[in-house]
């Protein structure tokens, strides 16, 4: 973990995965509200950097936003690891695109 991590700096890093995602708008908020069941305030509260979900809400958000996975993967040593979400999503997109090769062959 980096020695220079704070409780700000993480809550920062996290505000800025979110909105990368997300944006920064009214609708933002509202997604996190409806991943996590929290209020209004805490969801801006995130998405401005200002404070940190716990760490149940830290993991739901990791599940639903790629870049809050991404910030836990950096800060915790382990941003490698991002190469193999990377890489099922290209497999994804091959198979998808070998199935509309493959129609098109048929056709």
């Amino acid at each position: 973990m980096p020695t220079d991590l704070s409780d700000a700096v993480l809550a920062q890093m996290i505000g800025a995965a979110l909105k990368a995602d997300l944006g920064g708008t009214r609708q933002a908020t509202k997604t996190v509200m409806r991943w996590t069941h929290v209020s209004d305030h805490t969801a801006r509260s995130w998405l401005n950097g200002q404070t940190s979900p716990s760490s149940l809400h830290l993991l739901e958000l990791a599940t639903q936003s790629g870049n809050v996975m991404a910030v836990i993967l950096k800060v915790t040593g382990h941003a490698e690891l991002e190469i193999a979400r990377d890489l099922a999503a290209v497999e994804v997109l091959l198979e998808t695109s070998l199935v509309k090769i493959r129609a098109l062959r048929g056709a």
